[in-house]
């Protein structure tokens, strides 16, 4: 085994001078930048089609909620925030949630919920503001999900032109 050489450091490197220089170099240059902040909230988050907000749910021309309860996104939530309770209606061949519920505080907005939904009754929105004064408030019912299928177009849009390869067109149907 040999003995390790060590370097005999200089008085400006053992009080870690070149770091502490090179430091105050990198903030002095930063300083004179133009700043990268936003001015929130009166300034927002720019939004587009690809942006994954909040998931809300599709509420048809006819004013019904596209969802028939199936429970797929309940069960493809990774985070257990989907709480759905079906009922029947008075039209043949659907139901709809008596109860439907996300938690937005266990909601990591991965977008499952959907991806899983067959019946196209559950989209990510636009919304991102997720504040409230107390966690109760941030366990959003059927009521507060609910948006036209209008709000939500762009987003729609995106999602079938984003699985088109997957899809049957209309012309072969």
């Amino acid at each position: 085994m040999g003995i390790v050489q060590r370097k005999d450091l200089s008085l400006a490197e053992r009080l870690y001078l070149p770091e502490v220089v090179r430091g105050l170099s990198i903030t002095f240059r930063k300083m004179f930048e133009k700043p990268m902040t936003r001015q929130y909230p009166e300034e927002p988050l720019p939004k587009t089609e690809v942006t994954r907000g909040q998931p809300r749910l599709v509420v048809k021309d006819d004013g019904n909620v596209a969802c028939v309860s199936c429970g797929m996104c309940e069960a493809a939530c990774p985070a257990y925030a989907i709480t759905i309770d079906g009922g029947e209606t008075e039209r043949p061949i659907e139901r709809e949630p008596v109860r439907f519920e996300i938690d937005m505080l266990r909601c990591i907005l991965c977008g499952f919920c959907e991806e899983a939904c067959p019946k196209d009754a559950i989209f990510m929105s636009d919304e991102l503001e997720l504040a409230d004064s107390s966690r109760g408030a941030l366990v959003y019912d059927l009521e507060m999900l609910k948006r036209p299928k209008a709000a939500l177009q762009k987003r729609i849009d995106y999602v079938y032109r984003l699985n088109q390869r997957w899809r049957k067109s209309s012309s072969t149907s």
